[in-house]
């Protein structure tokens, strides 16, 4: 059963003018359809992962016992500046950053972190 009107319509997708059988194709062609579901695809994805990082950022950087401190632990200067254990020792023997030993523990000025930062 085919249908006999003829209505002129605009795909949603390219812009062009085409001629529909229904009133509701929205695209020109399979090709305009299949572009357009792979976007809205695509921009869901981007949506989901921007929510999921705009809950974590928070916690990242607002976190209420290192924002007080001015001495920092390596635990604690790695949560801060979002690096791991090993990457805050590197930057020890780079010389970019300089430790505080005291005794056999050892601790970061928030003032290192600020100044390796450019904050």
């Amino acid at each position: 059963m085919s249908s006999n009107i003829r209505i002129k319509r605009i795909c949603m997708h390219c812009g062009e003018q085409f001629i529909a059988k229904t009133t509701v194709t929205k695209y020109c062609s399979h090709k305009c359809n299949s572009r357009a579901y792979k976007k809205k695809i695509r921009e869901s994805k981007i949506k989901v992962s921007d929510n999921e990082t705009d809950k974590v950022i928070p916690q990242l950087i607002k976190n209420p016992k290192i924002d007080k401190k001015e001495v920092m632990s390596i635990k604690e200067a790695c949560e801060f500046v979002g690096l791991s254990k090993s990457s805050i020792y590197r930057l020890f023997d780079d010389e970019v950053l300089t430790p505080i030993k005291i005794r056999n523990r050892v601790f970061i000025s928030r003032e290192e972190i600020k100044k390796m930062l450019k904050i």
